[in-house]
């Protein structure tokens, strides 16, 4: 079992996009920590509970933007490091419920072999 990060693009889509088109809105700050987005190795666009593209994923960075984690407290959201453009596997196909457009899932997938260098 293989953490995959699923997030959606359901506000910014258009089905006229090309991969490099919709990279900026997969990128953006997500309500996550580090740590949890570290422990991806890819992540997956959804659009209407449908995957529409994935990415090997790089790396997460804490944004200037936040979300609140109480009444008090707020935390950054997390940026991608987008890598190569990924097939969509069939194990995407059932997509766990968002929350906050938002969500790691562990799927019984082959991890991604390492980027050359």
């Amino acid at each position: 079992m293989l953490p995959v990060l699923f997030v959606s693009v359901n506000r910014t889509f258009n089905a006229d996009y090309s991969l490099p088109d919709l990279e900026p809105w997969v990128e953006r700050a997500w309500p996550l920590t580090v740590t949890k987005t570290a422990s991806c190795d890819r992540v997956v666009a959804v659009v209407q509970g449908e995957p529409v593209a994935a990415w090997r994923l790089r790396g997460a960075f804490p944004t200037d933007e936040t979300y609140a984690v109480s009444e008090a407290a707020t935390s950054p959201r997390i940026g991608l490091a987008l890598g190569d453009a990924l097939p969509i596997l069939s194990a995407y196909r059932d997509v766990p419920a968002l929350r906050r457009g938002v969500c790691v899932a562990e799927l019984d997938i082959e991890p991604l072999p390492p980027e050359r260098g």
